[in-house]
């Protein structure tokens, strides 16, 4: 397994605060000229090491529009539940973990009771699984689109610019932009032109549309990499007890960590999870050190490692991490028990 190069990883930062900034607004601030940038982007995406997507906005989705949900499988039949789970739209994501249970899948739809259908019609009836215990996130704290690689400097940082999204929430009108969010999906930096053939909307309005929904958080465009060739190989989730009145500050706490991906306020047996990720297993202890020395009246609940990643916003991945394939992030679809 290879790993990425200064370049590789400026890039990728760099896509992480402007997913669809021309390179040639980007050759300054990296110090390479826009061709070379163009030249190894395509490398890194054709190779699945990088790649940029786009969802509906964590505040879109409502309480009940995004859950946790574990799940326990029969003996050795956790990879092909997972494999099929990972078909359906609305699996975000799609762990093989340690722990009590064998799967983690995150999933979201625009209605709570899509998200329903989901857990209690399609998720138990997959081939190999055995029981699904859900956990609903009331709120999310930090979504893993905000989390950014350390690979540029300030002064670059600055260069680039990141738009930072709006938090007072917008109404959940973003049914005429499907077209949109799916087609970025595939592709967050695909041309105007084609969003413009795919969707029937003019480039010039795309052009407005696009930053304004990204801007106002109801549209989140976001890059995301081979977590083992950029160094962080290994995800922790977290469960955590948080008393009622502290829960807000910790979720913000942790959120601030650099090594949050994910932090939310979720109503369960925990009340807060984490997803964190970490260059080596020794280092979660660091990590609860710290949470421990800043909110010393949190506890750890439980606690799971992923052993494989298999769906990440809509990528399918390989054993290394890579995508090799791509499922959409239809929030609006019909759940279908056939997965």
């Amino acid at each position: 397994m290879g790993r990425m190069d200064e370049l590789d990883l400026m890039m990728i930062n760099a896509m992480q605060l402007s997913p669809r900034a021309p390179w040639t607004e980007l050759a300054e601030p990296l110090g390479v000229d826009a061709s070379t940038l163009s030249r190894r982007w395509a490398q890194l995406t054709a190779g699945g090491s990088a790649w940029i997507t786009c969802y509906v906005g964590p505040s879109q989705l409502s309480w009940g529009g995004m859950a946790l949900v574990e799940i326990g499988c029969a003996a050795g039949q956790a990879e092909e539940a997972a494999r099929r789970i990972a078909r359906c739209p609305h699996a975000v994501s799609v762990e093989i973990t340690s722990g009590s249970r064998d799967l983690l899948v995150t999933v979201a739809a625009v209605t709570q009771q899509a998200v329903t259908a989901v857990v209690l019609d399609v998720l138990p009836r997959v081939f190999g699984v055995q029981w699904v215990r859900t956990t609903m996130i009331v709120r999310m704290a930090r979504d893993a689109g905000s989390w950014r690689l350390d690979s540029l400097d300030p002064g670059q940082r600055r260069s680039i610019g990141e738009e930072q999204p709006e938090t007072n929430g917008q109404p959940p009108s973003l049914t005429p932009h499907r077209e949109l969010i799916l087609a970025l999906g595939e592709d967050g930096r695909m041309p105007y032109s084609e969003l413009s053939h795919r969707t029937g909307v003019p480039s010039s309005t795309l052009r407005r549309r696009i930053p304004d929904l990204v801007r106002s958080g109801r549209m989140t465009i976001r890059c995301d990499t081979a977590a083992p060739e950029a160094g962080w190989p290994v995800h922790v989730s977290l469960w955590l007890d948080v008393p009622v009145g502290r829960i807000g500050d910790v979720c913000a706490g942790l959120a601030a960590m650099p090594e949050t991906r994910m932090s939310a306020h979720v109503a369960g047996g925990a009340s807060v999870i984490a997803i964190v990720w970490l260059h080596r297993l020794e280092d979660l202890a660091d990590w609860e050190h710290r949470v421990a020395s800043a909110h010393p009246e949190v506890s750890v609940v439980d606690r799971a490692v992923s052993l494989r990643s298999v769906k990440r916003t809509g990528r399918l991945l390989n054993g290394a991490g890579r995508a090799v394939g791509h499922v959409p992030m239809d929030f609006w679809a019909d759940p279908a028990p056939d997965v």
